[in-house]
């Protein structure tokens, strides 16, 4: 059993959330994610209390995609002695017990938008998509103990999302 304590049920939550269950039950089938919403992005007492009540449930790692009020979630996970996943920054600085992190490209997307506007080829009023194949997204550190065999099971699945072989959910 793993969990995830989102902020507001918006896509941009919504595809961290959804990725990060269906990986898990690609590499371990039946994995069974416990899934809240704070409705807010910033108290961080409200995530806290969501993760609480899924490490009660057994959670065993717990992924914090709800902005500063995520924050709550990861303390949770450090007293309890199980996983954090960090979101958006490499969070790894919070401690030993942050797994790793969903890193936002957000440099990539920035320099692309100024590199179009240069280059007289930016669309305003259009969406960008950043994503694996583009480098708008990342995988922050992992911690030391997650065993390399893991790692590199992880690594193999980058091609194939890139390609299209594996295409992430992006609801839950």
């Amino acid at each position: 059993t793993i969990s995830a304590v989102g902020g507001i049920k918006i896509p941009t939550v919504e595809i961290f959330i959804a990725a990060y269950r269906a990986g898990a039950r690609k590499c371990v089938p039946g994995t069974q994610t416990l899934i809240d919403y704070s409705q807010e992005f910033v108290d961080q007492a409200k995530c806290s209390e969501l993760a609480t009540n899924q490490v009660d449930r057994e959670s065993k790692v717990v992924f914090a995609v709800a902005g500063g009020c995520g924050l709550g979630a990861l303390d949770v996970a450090k007293a309890r002695g199980v996983w954090g996943v960090g979101v958006d920054t490499d969070q790894a600085f919070l401690g030993r017990h942050i797994l790793t992190s969903a890193v936002k490209r957000v440099d990539v997307a920035v320099e692309t938008a100024i590199l179009a506007a240069k280059n007289g080829t930016f669309k305003g009023g259009t969406d960008l998509n950043f994503n694996l194949k583009n480098n708008g997204v990342a995988i922050g550190k992992i911690n030391a103990r997650v065993p390399k065999a893991f790692v590199t099971r992880m690594n193999a699945l980058r091609p194939q999302i890139i390609s299209g072989k594996i295409k992430p959910p992006v609801t839950t």
